[in-house]
């Protein structure tokens, strides 16, 4: 193939990708590795989504589990994959997985579910454009390029971990499992409980669910230990409302702060003990 024509099928086939709303930017290093910038409708906006493939995934023909990471970008997607691997040798249990990390634009506006003292009114609140987002242009997308299972996991820490809380009560069927690192509810407790309360009538969305939230007793940003509280409240009202449809636990870890470095580990040990 001359040059001239590898030129105009490179062309043709990245104009094709635009139409349909995704552009392949980057790889990150290996063949297994690559960026795609997705042009949003739902958010309009472009977002940059960091793609990392399990080792022979190009000469196998397995579906794999899809672990989404939020507050994505290069180097954590990475050390997700790392993470995974030290899993995989240590628990044959425990698949290997597609890694999908989703970069952010505006934090606050996508993650935040309600106006708090953190998040004022003045701001546009984001966080249903991003869940339906992540359901309407991402997750297909993965589905229709990738060999996926029906396996999804959603993966947040921090302020992220609370957008994780939220798209398990208001969204459970979306992902079968959730992990929080550092879960809370920072000032917004009684928007939580609500909306607890009117998603567990729906019990029946919740069957073979699994819940992973982590706290760290020398968290910092818990000083008085509301978010510690907070997270063995919710996890008990889950048991009490749910009871055995819903895998749920809540790992306290003694010596640690804010995002317990073990958490996706533990986390991913649990989802496949």
């Amino acid at each position: 193939m001359t040059g001239k024509r590898k030129i105009y099928l490179g062309t043709i086939l990245l104009l094709a990708l635009t139409l349909f709303g995704f552009v392949y930017a980057q790889t990150m290093g290996s063949k297994n590795e690559s960026s795609i910038c997705i042009q949003s409708k739902v958010l309009g906006e472009d977002r940059t989504i960091w793609i990392n493939l399990p080792e022979g995934y190009e000469n196998s023909d397995v579906s794999y589990p899809v672990l989404y990471r939020l507050d994505g970008n290069k180097k954590l997607v990475q050390k997700t994959a790392a993470t995974l691997k030290r899993v995989n040798k240590k628990d044959e249990n425990t698949p290997e997985m597609i890694v999908v990390g989703i970069e952010n634009i505006w934090r606050d506006k996508d993650m935040w579910p309600t106006y708090n003292k953190y998040y004022p009114e003045s701001q546009e609140l984001g966080s249903p454009k991003f869940m339906a987002f992540i359901e309407k242009e991402l997750i297909p997308y993965m589905e229709n390029h990738y060999r996926t299972s029906e396996n999804r996991i959603l993966c947040g820490q921090s302020l992220s971990a609370v957008f994780t809380l939220y798209t398990f009560l208001a969204k459970p069927a979306l992902f079968d499992s959730y992990i929080a690192c550092s879960g809370a509810f920072p000032d917004c407790e009684p928007f939580f409980k609500e909306l607890s309360t009117t998603a567990f009538q729906n019990a029946g969305l919740y069957k073979n669910k699994k819940l992973f939230i982590t706290h760290g007793l020398k968290d910092p940003l818990d000083p008085d230990g509301t978010v510690h509280r907070q997270m063995t409240d919710f996890s008990q009202s889950i048991q009490n409302q749910l009871g055995s449809m819903v895998s749920c636990k809540y790992l306290i870890y003694e010596n640690e702060g804010h995002v317990p470095k073990n958490s996706l580990e533990d986390g991913l040990a649990y989802l496949y003990k």
